[in-house]
């Protein structure tokens, strides 16, 4: 195992650890501190000059940036604030968009000893998310920009996230002598690292989302081993387009270069999704060595860019680029690499990784020293929880995610019995060691059930968080195949099944709980969503009425369509001998086509044609300008929807949203650029997504590109 040690100005004590996987005594590649704030304090006096964060528009261009001082001071400006309005230990919702306003208000709240919890800002469609956290958390106030403090005023009044009190971050400053008061009164009630730093909310479509508790000392914990593991050192620089509420984004590109003293550079995950060129051009020309992304994120890399726009990289200095958040696919990881290493890209620098929130972020990773490991195995095997190598079609080829390092040590256990699964057997992943997380906000039981568990028969009392997923280690390397809790994962974010099987449930009352079913199955690497319900064809809603019904429930409740939905005749579900629904069982069975099937519906719907353009009531016969844009925005989604969309493709329904029509985040990302480049403006991208249907979409979008004094068709889209 190689370990690099970081060569930036030391503060603190060092510690020694030992590696779980060499039992060696290692140093870490980070002096121990007592928590972010001193480390950040550290940073202002010992290099305040040096760039800490730059974040770049939607062009690509450098935007805004801070030095290490200058983010030491907003922070001290927006603790000031806080001291004033909530009492340590209470917690702060962090509402921020893509941005440093972000950066400078959590480590605000840690000065202040405030509880942070990253999120989002609560536009109309994610209002109902952020309002059940704010609840969860019993937050007391609301961090975020001018924009957003102010456009809450038109939140729905029942919502508690809308009677908090409310910090326009970006409008704080903070005097000299100000400053050290804060610097004072943080060192008079100074917290120890055991202490917590943030909440991390766990992403997904759950009606209840949970907050996984963050200590001072595993965010430490973390950072250390992301050094080490990653190579991280002062001559580093992470490029990542990654949001900040995610635990991939809040870890390794907030979160490690403070640890570290290193620059992030940033961007808004929709300037990378609507241009992958972005986040590319950035690393050459930043020198960037280490970024992270979802599996989805390497494919529209290949798929998004021109070979005349991979002419002008460089990507040479990337030392690690590590793959995790969702699973991670071989064909993705060789078309990457294929494509890009003419460009730069070193054989070594993909990086598979496996984690979860619930361990602060990485449980094992590679290191980058040598190329990522695949190999084949038997599936009848696997599904029989046997590891074995294999060949041929009866194979699967999966990818080494690495190892753990230093403390955090993994057992495969069985998820039955709790007994250790054997070298040769497939089991569920438990993690230990001092990222793991002791719980979730106030959730005492199932913190107790996922926090907690203990191998039986075991010589030791060490307790072990379950993650969930399903894996077993080979050669040293862990490679995950399944999970044993009911998620699938779709470009990073989890949708749970239980959930979505609830939706369709209380969809109609044809439908009933216990005799439905959903599953995710995989077309061209990616994960599509399954539903199987029981239905008697003689009842009503006639199938296709019950199709549009559930197909409709589960896009505007998840932001999710389903790829398939199968009716099939009642009392045929796959059910085990106790009632107990089967889902992989019925999963199979679908694949074979042996369910006992009355209606099967796959890919889109085929619904009406365009509505036709909206009449000016002052002019009869006569479309105002408006009318034209919103009817050319029209031609434009179909025409986009046709060329994306296969031959399938639905026609367009004014009266349905994107997400019901089948368009996932990504998909309408790009069409959010297309409309762009068609219009020749600039739109918020929240006018497509918080729409209720496409005709209030078009006619917000129009408003914004039209306003009233303009006339001349030739100015939109010409």
């Amino acid at each position: 195992m190689s370990l690099r040690r970081s060569r930036y100005p030391s503060c603190g004590t060092w510690t020694t650890l030992r590696c779980s996987v060499c039992n060696s005594s290692v140093s870490p590649p980070l002096p121990f501190s007592g928590n972010s704030v001193d480390l950040l304090r550290t940073r202002s006096e010992d290099c305040g000059e040096r760039s800490a964060f730059v974040f770049l528009d939607e062009e690509g261009r450098r935007s805004d940036a801070l030095t290490y001082r200058e983010l030491d001071l907003r922070a001290r400006a927006v603790a000031h604030r806080l001291t004033g309005i909530v009492a340590p230990g209470e917690r702060a919702l962090l509402l921020h968009p893509p941005g440093l306003d972000y950066v400078a208000a959590y480590f605000g709240c840690l000065y202040a000893g405030v509880i942070a919890v990253p999120l989002f800002p609560p536009q109309r469609n994610k209002a109902e998310h952020v309002d059940v956290v704010a609840r969860d958390c019993a937050a007391s106030v609301v961090l975020s920009v001018s924009s957003v403090t102010s456009a809450m005023d038109s939140l729905d009044d029942a919502l508690f996230v809308k009677g908090l009190p409310r910090i326009a971050t970006d409008t704080v400053t903070v005097s000299d002598a100000t400053a050290r008061e804060v610097v004072e009164q943080f060192e008079k009630n100074s917290r120890p690292v055991t202490e917590v730093a943030y909440l991390q909310y766990t992403s997904g479509s759950t009606s209840t989302p949970k907050g996984v508790v963050i200590t001072h000392a595993m965010v430490w914990q973390q950072c250390a081993e992301l050094a080490a593991g990653w190579g991280v050192d002062a001559d580093s620089t992470v490029v990542s387009w990654l949001p900040h509420f995610h635990d991939f984004g809040q870890v390794s590109s907030v979160l490690m270069p403070v640890q570290l003293g290193i620059t992030s550079v940033l961007m808004a995950p929709s300037t990378f999704v609507k241009n992958p060129i972005r986040w590319l051009a950035a690393v050459t020309e930043y020198g960037g060595t280490h970024s992270g992304s979802p599996n989805f994120a390497f494919d529209l890399c290949v798929d998004n860019t021109t070979p005349a726009q991979r002419e002008r990289l460089d990507l040479s200095s990337w030392r690690v680029v590590s793959n995790g958040a969702e699973p991670v696919r071989t064909a993705t990881l060789e078309r990457f690499r294929r494509t890009f290493a003419e460009h730069g890209l070193s054989a070594t620098a993909l990086t598979p990784g496996y984690g979860l929130a619930e361990a602060t972020l990485k449980v094992t990773s590679g290191n980058g020293d040598h190329a990522y490991v695949t190999a084949r195995f038997d599936e009848a095997a696997l599904g029989r929880r046997r590891v074995e190598l294999g060949d041929g079609p009866a194979s699967t080829e999966l990818v080494g995610c690495g190892r753990p390092i230093m403390t955090t040590e993994i057992a495969i256990v069985d998820p039955d019995t709790a007994e250790r699964c054997g070298d040769d057997q497939l089991g569920e992943i438990w993690v230990c060691g001092p990222i793991v997380a002791p719980g979730y906000w106030r959730r005492p039981e199932e913190s107790e059930r996922t926090f907690r568990a203990r191998i039986a028969g075991a010589a030791d009392d060490r307790t072990y968080l379950r993650t969930g997923d399903l894996g077993f280690v080979h050669d040293g390397e862990l490679y995950i195949c399944g999970r044993v809790k009911n998620l699938m994962i779709v470009n990073g974010v989890n949708y749970y099944l239980e959930d979505i099987e609830a939706t369709v449930v209380r969809g109609h009352d044809a439908l009933r709980a216990g005799a439905v079913i959903a599953f995710s199955t995989e077309s061209d690497g990616q994960e599509n969503l399954v539903l199987v319900a029981e239905y008697r064809a003689e009842g009503e809603p006639s199938a296709e009425d019950l199709i549009t019904v559930v197909h409709d429930a589960v896009a505007r409740r998840h932001a999710i369509a389903p790829s398939a939905i199968v009716l099939i005749a009642a009392g045929t579900i796959p059910r085990t001998t106790s009632g107990k629904l089967r889902r992989q069982q019925c999963r199979a069975d679908y694949l074979a086509g042996l369910l006992n099937e009355i209606y099967r519906w796959e890919g889109l719907v085929t619904i009406s044609e365009t509505e036709p353009v909206q009449r000016n009531s002052a002019a009869p016969g006569m479309p105002s300008m408006g009318d034209l844009v919103a009817q050319g925005l029209r031609t434009q989604i179909a025409e986009w929807i046709a060329q994306h969309m296969g031959p399938d493709a639905p026609r367009m329904d004014g009266t349905r949203s994107l997400t019901e029509l089948g368009l996932g985040s990504v998909d309408q990302m790009n069409l959010h650029e297309r409309l762009e480049t068609w219009s020749g403006r600039r739109f918020p991208p929240e006018l497509m997504w918080d729409a209720a249907s496409i005709d209030e979409m078009t006619r917000l979008i129009a408003e914004q590109l039209v306003p009233a004094t303009e006339a001349t068709p030739t100015e939109v889209g010409a």
